[in-house]
């Protein structure tokens, strides 16, 4: 615990806050940020009390900025004041993080500087809200779908940091709850380790203490969410679009007088080359928003499309001859389950970005 700062994000704390800081204080953190995050004016007193503790820091939004925002002048304040530190563990200000699973983060994060540690609950327990159950089986759901990778716990606010991945960190969009996702999603885009922690699951009152709002956040990180795999969508039916003009031109008008294995593939390869290029600018300056080197990049997709020219092909000669299905159906069907898996292939080795985020 002596090479980690704590950051501790607050909207209206209980009294009990008080007594959190001072244990964790007297389990040797060498620093504390506490960030009001717009709380009620009768509060001030507790946040005097924890800014005349000493190693205890309170940061002062005048209005609610959201936990994301609390989270980024945390940040900047730890990297201006305390960048020798090895990193930060961020924690939730409802008691709901233990402070031994906060020293439990600090021991994996002092060994770890290439990565994000998690501190995951087990939601198999009895007597899990169901808000939160609900919330968190379904985006690590989808982040595993998305992104190949099972995240126990996407929506945990204890988290540790280390200091040479914050100023990246810093840069992300995200003013709110949606802020903690967008972390993970940069963290697996950049190819950073993402270690996961057991910790003991706490909740009050149902966890009523919380300011999350189960419709307006689970919104946002929704749209987080899914939102690189709808831009990859619109690039995707885009490119369609182009590839079925230009196959259906060249099959049933330029080059019907040749067979059809060879009218086939000739509109198949002129077609996917055509789309290809369109698809590759878009996706690498849109979609995963730069790679590796660009040399490497071109390399690794158009032998991407060679496999897919080659995948699409077959499927499409083999079901028109053996069950009659017409060529131009076949194509939209089989491109559409194509390029499902290419969003994988592409994110994780096509556009595979450098592991480390700044």
């Amino acid at each position: 615990m002596k090479k980690c700062a704590v950051i501790i994000p607050v909207l209206n704390p209980a009294e009990d806050l008080i007594h959190y800081v001072a244990a964790l204080l007297s389990n040797g953190v060498p620093q504390i940020i506490v960030v009001n995050d717009g709380s009620n004016k009768e509060l001030i007193p507790i946040f005097e009390k924890l800014d005349a503790m000493e190693r205890c820091t309170v940061l002062t939004h005048a209005v609610n900025r959201g936990k994301g925002r609390a989270l980024k002048t945390a940040f900047a304040y730890f990297l201006e004041h305390f960048k020798d530190l090895v990193g930060v563990i961020t924690a939730d200000a409802d008691g709901q993080h233990t402070v031994k699973d906060v020293c439990r983060i600090a021991d994996a994060l002092e060994g770890n500087d290439e990565g994000i540690i998690l501190g995951v609950r087990d939601f198999d327990e009895v007597d899990i809200p169901k808000r939160s159950l609900i919330g968190n089986k379904l985006t690590s759901f989808i982040f595993r779908l998305l992104y190949g990778y099972n995240i126990k716990d996407t929506q945990t606010g204890l988290r540790g940091i280390p200091t040479n991945v914050l100023p990246s960190i810093i840069k992300l969009q995200g003013e709110r709850y949606e802020y903690e996702m967008n972390m993970l999603i940069q963290a697996k885009k950049m190819n950073l380790t993402i270690s996961e922690v057991p910790i003991e699951t706490v909740y009050f009152n149902n966890n009523e203490g919380s300011h999350y709002n189960s419709i307006v956040d689970s919104t946002r990180i929704f749209i987080r969410l899914i939102s690189g795999f709808l831009q990859y969508f619109f690039s995707t039916v885009t490119s369609g679009i182009i590839d079925i003009f230009f196959f259906v031109l060249l099959n049933n008008f330029l080059l019907k007088e040749l067979s059809l294995e060879m009218r086939v593939f000739y509109a198949t390869f002129v077609a996917r080359a055509i789309s290809s290029s369109y698809n590759f600018y878009i996706n690498r300056r849109i979609v995963f928003k730069g790679s590796n080197t660009f040399f490497k990049s071109v390399l690794n997709y158009y032998i991407l499309c060679l496999a897919i020219i080659i995948t699409s092909y077959l499927l499409i000669t083999f079901t028109n001859k053996f069950l009659g299905i017409n060529v131009v159906l076949a194509k939209i069907c089989f491109d559409i389950l194509i390029g499902i898996c290419s969003y994988q292939i592409q994110l994780h080795w096509v556009f595979k970005k450098r592991k480390r985020m700044y």
